[in-house]
């Protein structure tokens, strides 16, 4: 397990094709499952892998991922305690990075209550970044804190032999953990191209996934508790129509996986 930020190679051995998600956990037991499962049936794309960071989750997502991984699943990072969202990402990309042997060519960052609802939902937004010889591929969202828009963090694909090197930097602990990486790489002139994951219904976000478990629970030591008495509550990107979408799959998804 890597522990300290590791940079990616400047000039890497890539595994032409090879897609990486990168996903935190923090007791979203269900909504977890249900993203692997999709990433697993749904989305067509021949050689992709998944690293599930674990911060410490209580729920029986820990248990539950370690079954994941054992049977190929995904590559389970369990941590004892929890670091938080951005911590949770750069310690997934680091192990990437630090492995030996080829790096995937691309890392697809997805919040843990994201569903992929189409096959193309990667091929498409992979299409989209070659097309405009982009290093950064998101979706663009309004920013209630920013006077900007910039692309949402549930669903960001990178080059991260571009963008996940110290010149642009990682993402950050607190409440926005993407503001400082996107808004440096903006700076640095890192090429984006926008792509509407949610939009165009290629995945599904639920939202607040995490901030449901932590007001469910009374987690008062959480530093996101007073946030989430009052922002707990799904709102799926504003699109319409997504939540009876999301509704119908998590029915097939119930059908066909049992948690326990």
């Amino acid at each position: 397990m890597t522990d300290e930020l590791v940079w990616w190679p400047r000039d890497p051995d890539v595994a032409a094709g090879r897609v990486a998600v990168v996903t935190v956990s923090y007791n979203t037991r269900e909504l977890t499952a249900f993203l692997l499962w999709s990433l697993r049936n749904i989305v067509a794309w021949p050689d992709l892998e998944i690293v599930v960071v674990d911060n410490g989750s209580r729920d029986g997502s820990a248990r539950y991922l370690a079954e994941a991984a054992r049977a190929g699943v995904c590559t389970l990072l369990a941590n004892d305690d929890n670091r938080q969202h951005g911590p949770g990402l750069n310690q997934g990309i680091a192990h990437l990075a630090a492995r030996p042997g080829p790096h995937p060519e691309w890392v697809w960052v997805l919040d843990s209550d994201v569903v992929a609802t189409r096959p193309d939902a990667l091929s498409a937004a992979v299409a989209t970044a070659r097309e405009h010889g982009a290093a950064l591929v998101g979706e663009p969202q309004n920013d209630q804190w920013h006077a900007d828009s910039r692309f949402g963090l549930f669903s960001l694909l990178i080059d991260p032999a571009v963008v996940w090197q110290a010149s642009v930097g990682p993402f950050v602990d607190g409440g926005d953990p993407s503001f400082d990486l996107l808004t440096s790489a903006a700076r640095q002139g890192v090429p984006m191209a926008a792509f509407p994951f949610t939009a165009e219904g290629h995945v599904i976000h639920r939202g607040r996934g995490t901030l449901a478990a932590v007001h469910a629970a009374g987690e008062r030591d959480h530093p996101l508790y007073t946030w989430a008495e009052t922002h707990h509550a799904a709102h799926y990107a504003e699109v319409p129509g997504a939540d009876q979408r999301y509704q119908t799959l998590l029915s097939r998804f119930h059908e066909e996986v049992n948690l326990g």
